[in-house]
């Protein structure tokens, strides 16, 4: 028989690379997150631009490179910040496989076996390596392998793989295939590692710098020969002010910010004991409007207890407890029912048991086979009685409708019967166990009805039960219940008609999450069995306990370090403050941009001189954009995030580009008809950008706030302290007669940008009209 490895065979296949190693999902090295960050198209730009600047002679116009460096350090510092804390917290909560060395049974993570390792498996994790099985049984769900969501029995000899899920059974199994060498190796990838899932956030911003990329090189090229060529000015002026209008036109602190806002909104969830193992699954969170819920470990506690016993016709007491514990001790796996039945009535064997059936959740019943006794089946009552006894099932449904869990333990003098086809089972007793609500569920749930998320429970109880502690816990519409058992619904139909959903299977759960998401609905799943994995996988968003299975842990987007169900509104909540803020800054970040391409245009087409340099936008931009941004980013707002981010952004950016257009055009007209100097010209038309973007910081970040009021006076301050007092740094002068068209400009402004946004809500409401309706 095998016996394992000693330790200087496992040191030996570690020197020869034989070891299982892993890629983790959020632990880039640090010399990759350095690259990521400093490595960038827009990067190479501003650099060339910087370039560009030094070679003018107007070495302060360089202040903007100030900018990309602070955005690229805190990016990184934020990014290896997070990734040091969440390494940390991931290796305390991850799966240990029990492993045979020097003869003796210890535990290891799973990128610390090596080729021929002698494993121990049990139901609920994910297999680490390929091995072969050398004794006992395993039934493994081979979906992420084949396709097929079907369960699999196989015993000594077959070979399972890697990233496959053990359903019910335990094993001794001889590891044959580690890292890269094994066969599901890029299975595994996609079971346990997430590739980004869809991201509306990502999605958007990434077409959005597409765009951007393409037009800045070209439009840089032409807006310099206009200016050298066209306006009569030297080269280096022409230089400056070609910096200035690509520089406008990119939104440098915008991706930068979107990344480090959403690390630290992983730190922020770490530090009360959520683990995010997918960054934008946080951006998804905010969109969440509906939430699937499991009864047991989710609405309840999961430490089930026994609450009655009822002996059937023909038994006695003593024979069905010395069969419970004989059952009980025949069990290679616990749950929340095998150990309220250990606990009330010990797990010493008295019939010497010769095979054994494990519960599973698509079988609904566990079995165990003895010498002289015959067989003995525990299991859901509607699976066992097989539609006889109908006196006896409605006993049984009597009991469940008060929320308790109802099982028929059975026996039967013919061999143990997996499908239940051949043995004649006779029923010997009812079992009923009650869990109970976890604090603050009717506080939690009454959260989420007023955040206008639907909640569904989908259990594998009985729906009935389900239903009365769905009730308990303050879940509308609880009464609303459907058995899926033995059929297959139209699902599209049935999630909107019910709420609770009993005798679910693995599979129909995850046919629900696909129906209401065919529907577009934004659905969260919460989960702690390997019965969950499927639907995990299926969800928008997925949300596991750390004490559930290993395979619904690596399947979650969101871990629960401490269990606490309580934490899920503070969850919601962080991921919609952080993407409404993002949403929020983005419209800052574009106002910059969208002025600066109307400005390019403009001055292209007219051939007048840019009115801006580089260290003047330097200015705008930190007042405008990037101080109060940052400032605010953890400001709260916990709206529903719906829509597209970037139409969102737009739609309050173009009005104040527009009228940042308009101040150039007025002030163009006072540089001519009052004889202003270049240099009040500048200053003005700063102040007047100035105003225009605190005006739409106030429009942005609603409702405004005692914080928000500060920030935005603070910033006026700083900016018109600035031209008055280091005028020449920036180019600039105003006078103290000045401030009276600013004053009138602050009457003005809002007028112009409200007029701007009404023409913008026109144009955008005549030309959805335009397109053909979706169908």
């Amino acid at each position: 028989m095998y016996a394992g490895l000693t330790s200087q065979q496992v040191e030996e296949r570690i020197r020869n690379g034989q070891i299982n190693t892993k890629e983790e999902r959020m632990a880039d090295s640090t010399l990759e997150i350095i690259r990521s960050h400093t490595l960038t198209y827009f990067n190479l730009v501003n650099t060339v631009l910087l370039a560009i600047v030094i070679i003018s002679g107007k070495v302060h116009n360089a202040l903007f490179y100030l900018t990309v460096i602070t955005n690229t350090v805190m990016g990184i510092w934020q990014e290896i910040k997070a990734r040091n804390l969440l390494k940390k917290m991931s290796i305390m909560h991850e799966a240990l496989f029990s492993v045979k060395r020097d003869g003796k049974w210890t535990e290891i993570h799973s990128d610390e076996i090596v080729m021929d390792d002698l494993l121990n498996l049990r139901a609920g994790v994910q297999i680490p390596a390929d091995c072969v099985i050398l004794n006992g049984v395993l039934e493994i769900n081979e979906s992420m392998l084949t396709g097929e969501s079907e369960i699999v029995r196989k015993s000594s000899g077959r070979p399972v793989y890697s990233g496959t899920v053990i359903n019910a059974g335990s094993a001794e199994v001889k590891v044959v295939r580690v890292g890269s060498q094994r066969v599901s190796s890029i299975i595994m990838d996609e079971g346990r590692k997430f590739t980004q899932s869809e991201s509306k956030l990502a999605e958007e911003m990434e077409k959005l710098l597409k765009i951007i990329s393409i037009v800045i090189i070209p439009a840089g090229i032409i807006i310099f020969l206009t200016q050298w060529l066209r306006t009569g000015m030297s080269w280096q002026d022409s230089a400056i002010k070609t910096v200035a209008a690509v520089v406008g036109m990119i939104p440098e602190g915008l991706v930068v910010l979107t990344s480090a806002a959403l690390v630290v909104s992983t730190i922020r969830l770490a530090r009360k004991q959520v683990l995010v193992q997918e960054l934008f699954s946080i951006e998804r969170l905010a969109r969440v409007d509906t939430l699937c819920l499991d009864k047991t470990g989710t609405l309840t506690k999961g430490s089930m207890k026994v609450t009655g016993e009822i002996i059937l016709d023909g038994f006695e007491k003593s024979f069905i407890e010395d069969a419970i514990r004989s059952l009980i001790a025949s069990m290679d796996t616990a749950n929340a029912t095998s150990e309220a039945l250990r606990r009330e009535y010990g797990s010493k064997s008295v019939f010497i048991t010769t095979r054994y059936l494990t519960f599973s959740s698509e079988r609904k019943f566990s079995g165990a086979e003895t010498e002289e006794q015959g067989s003995f089946y525990l299991g859901a009552p509607n699976i066992l009685l097989k539609g006889e006894h109908p006196d006896l099932l409605e006993q049984c449904a009597s009991y469940a409708k008060n929320g308790t869990r109802v099982l028929i333990f059975a026996h039967s003098d013919d061999p143990l019967d997996e499908d239940l086809s051949a043995s004649r089972i006779v029923p010997a007793a009812i079992f009923t166990l009650e869990d109970e609500l976890r604090e603050n569920t009717a506080e939690i749930m009454e959260y989420f009805a007023k955040q206008d998320v639907t909640l569904k429970v989908i259990s594998g109880d009985d729906p009935a039960a389900v239903s009365a502690i769905a009730a308990r816990a303050g879940i509308p519409n609880s009464d609303k219940y459907i058995s899926l058992h033995g059929h297959e619904p139209d699902y599209d139909a049935i999630v909107d008609q019910y709420t609770v959903f009993g005798r679910v299977l693995p599979i129909q759960k995850k046919e629900l999450v696909e129906a209401l998401k065919r529907k577009g609905r934004h659905v969260a799943m919460t989960g702690d069995g390997v019965n969950d994995v499927p639907s995990l996988k299926s969800a928008d968003v997925s949300v596991a306990m750390a004490s559930g299975a290993p395979a619904a842990r690596d399947s979650a987007n969101f871990v629960l370090l401490d269990d606490d169900f309580a934490r899920m509104p503070m969850i919601v909540d962080e991921g919609r403050r952080v993407i409404n803020n993002i949403s929020r800054a983005a419209s800052m970040y574009l106002v910059k941009t969208g002025f600066s391409v109307l400005l390019s245009i403009y001055v292209i087409i007219l051939a007048h001189t840019y009115p801006f340099v580089p260290i003047q936008l330097t200015l705008l931009s930190a007042c405008g954009v990037g101080i109060p941004t940052v400032i605010l980013q953890l400001e709260p707002s916990f709206e529903r995030a719906q829509g597209s981010f970037l139409l969102k952004a737009l739609k309050k950016a173009i009005p104040s580009a527009c009228t940042v257009m308009l101040s150039v055009f007025v002030c163009l007209a006072l540089l001519k008809y009052m004889n202003l100097s270049p240099q009040r010209y500048s200053g003005l038309l700063m102040v007047l950008t100035g105003f225009i973007y605190m005006y739409t910081l106030v429009r942005v970040y609603q409702p405004m706030t005692k914080l928000r009021a500060a920030v935005i006076s603070a910033m006026s301050c700083l900016l018109i302290g600035a031209v008055f007092l280091a005028g020449s740094v920036f180019d600039a002068k105003l006078l103290w007669s000045d401030l009276l068209i600013a004053l009138f400009a602050v009457a003005v402004i809002p007028v112009v940008i409200t007029g701007f946004s009404r023409i913008l809500e026109l144009a955008w409401g005549f030309v959805t009209k335009q397109l053909p309706e979706k169908k």
